[in-house]
């Protein structure tokens, strides 16, 4: 974890206008408008404010400072966006480090970071030699195994090097040792070392793939060797080499999933920086959710043949049912990408990249394959299985253009496949309808509106504090608490600081994208202030109120009754005051 002072943070915004740093990423106009970058955008919806070194959109409702537009724009954490726009502007970062936080895995982080090393050394030492011919042999050159931490496991050693400093229990728990008949051996013996790596740069797995030519011979050894599910290792959730591709997946907004090591370290090596592998599993929830998180799209790259390809079909289904657009790399001659690159070299797998084709349109093609399309029953299961796939789709531009492909294609009238479809379809567009239909009440927009204000001017802010101090909704609430929060602590209140000051806060985040959608005039009177200071007033009362009847008519005591009719007459009298 690392902490920048804000004296820094402030001088890299300083020397970083926002209207160059933008402009250097988007097309502004004279006025510096431009389309924005964050929603499919027709009307030049952004426009950044030199002034103010603040960007909004005013129909997706994203805004903020220089650092968080880098950080949206190339889909990078705040402390990379700082150190791109440092190194902009000629900016040495002090980051002090803080002490790391202790977890109960860091005694296993640290064993496997002890044992990666030793992998290392081993493939320079004399014992590497023949495992560095064969890597040679196989175009991976010192390079590649630099970036990729390739290493070798030799014969019995390692145990004994490590049971001086580490708990045998410890090394047997993260698979780094096995106990068999009351012995212990090293797990990895006499295999070339892929060390699985996190997203947080922890080595927490390795894959060991036999190499010398009497075990490559003999059936009885798998090529390649994995260690088990462990404490801090679970293989059906984690992707190889995302600790290498995660930056790069960030910026390019894509991620390319190979099905081998090989596969994922040859891409890398001829560009393909944002590609990873899985780890020999079934596609899981787990990777699914991790792609969601990311907000990439997808390239599926897995091997030609036909086990490859209906793990594809797999994959892509569940990728087009969560509305990611998905794409195919398809190519003829070699099993998978990594003979594929070594044979025909970079220019053609680029072209294949360059070429890659539609998951539908891929899916369509693989069921047509396999069907005698000149058999009329093999025909209909075909366009049934094609129906089923037009189900999965939530793009309806793409459903329609796939229905009507069909069509032409067989010759069948549009009702025949659209009264397949209708029921899900009319369930999805109810779901819509109601989202599309959802209106903000009086409250919703006074609050919203005071919201909006208290981030263009300081007076509101003060008017706010000493007229209300609160809001309806608890997120609003919370918004406007940080602003006057800010106000107190600083002095002053400037929006783009602000953006800094909350950017921890995904909850304040979205309703600060809320309140910058909604409105956006900057122009306002000292009446239509307290109009939206009274209703939200009014709010209040009339929830105490109703509060106060309902404790009236569940009370039997007359006493009671009267005493609370005439607190209900008290508040209205006030109220009429206004």
């Amino acid at each position: 974890m690392a902490y920048i002072t804000k004296e820094l943070i402030d001088e890299i915004k300083s020397k970083n206008d926002i209207v160059d740093v933008i402009g250097s990423y988007i097309d502004l106009n004279e006025k510096n408008k431009a389309l924005c970058p964050f929603h499919d955008d027709h009307n030049a919806s952004l426009s950044v404010h030199p002034d103010k070194q603040i960007f909004k959109c005013f129909s997706c409702g994203e805004s903020g400072n220089v650092i968080s537009f880098v950080e949206k724009i190339n889909g990078v954490s705040f402390l990379e966006a700082l150190k791109i726009l440092a190194d902009r502007a000629g900016i040495k970062l002090d980051v002090k480090e803080t002490k790391k936080t202790n977890t109960k895995y860091d005694k296993y982080y640290e064993i496997n970071d002890t044992v990666n090393k030793y992998f290392k050394n081993n493939l320079i030492s004399n014992e590497g030699k023949e495992a560095l011919k064969y890597l040679n042999e196989r175009d991976i050159d010192k390079s590649i195994i630099n970036e990729f931490n390739i290493g070798l496991a030799t014969s019995n050693k390692l145990t004994g090097i490590l049971e001086s400093k580490y708990d045998i229990q410890d090394l047997i728990d993260i698979d780094i040792a096995k106990e068999v008949n009351g012995r212990v051996f090293d797990t990895f013996q006499n295999r070339i070392i892929f060390p699985i790596i996190d997203e947080n740069n922890n080595v927490i797995a390795f894959s060991g793939r036999k190499y010398l030519s009497e075990d490559l011979k003999e059936n009885t050894l798998s090529k390649y060797s994995n260690t088990k599910d462990t404490f801090i290792f679970k293989k059906s959730g984690v992707f190889y080499n995302i600790n290498n591709a995660l930056l790069n997946i960030k910026k390019s907004k894509e991620i390319i999933i190979c099905e081998g090591f090989m596969d994922t370290i040859r891409m890398s090596s001829i560009g393909y920086k944002n590609v990873v592998a899985l780890m020999g599993t079934a596609f899981t929830k787990e990777h699914l959710d991790l792609i969601i998180k990311y907000k990439c799209r997808v390239v599926l790259n897995l091997d030609q043949d036909d086990a490859g390809k209906n793990a594809t079909i797999t994959i892509g289904n569940e990728l087009i049912k969560n509305n990611i657009d998905t794409t195919v790399i398809v190519f003829d001659d070699y099993k998978d990408s990594d003979e594929y690159i070594v044979h025909k070299g970079k220019d053609l797998f680029d072209k294949a990249y360059n070429n890659r084709i539609s998951f539908v349109d891929f899916k369509f093609n693989y069921m047509k394959s396999k069907k005698n399309m000149t058999d009329s029953l093999e025909v209909s299961k075909y366009i049934n299985e094609a129906i089923e796939t037009l189900d999965l789709i939530d793009d309806d531009i793409l459903k329609e253009l796939k229905i009507k492909e069909l069509c032409n294609e067989f010759g069948i009238d549009e009702s025949v496949i659209r009264n397949k479809l209708t029921i899900k379809d009319v369930k999805k567009n109810e779901v819509k309808k109601e989202v599309k239909n959802r209106r903000y009440n009086k409250y919703d927009i006074s609050e919203i509106r005071i919201l909006y204000l208290m981030l263009h001017y300081d007076d509101v802010i003060l008017y706010f504090e000493n007229t209300l101090g609160y809001l309806i909704h608890e997120n609003m609430s919370l918004l406007a608490y940080k602003i006057v929060e800010f106000m107190d602590a600083y002095g002053y209140f400037n929006y783009s600081d602000f953006i800094d000051y909350i950017r921890d806060n995904e909850v304040l985040d979205n309703t600060l994208k809320e309140v910058m959608k909604y409105h956006n005039s900057d122009e306002y009177t000292d009446s239509e202030l307290e109009d939206y200071i009274n209703t939200i007033k009014k709010y209040s009362i009339e929830k105490r109120v109703n509060t106060l009847k309902k404790e009236m008519n569940e009370t039997l005591d007359i006493n009671k009754k009267i005493e609370i009719a005439k607190k209900i007459e008290d508040i209205k009298k006030e109220v009429l005051k206004w």
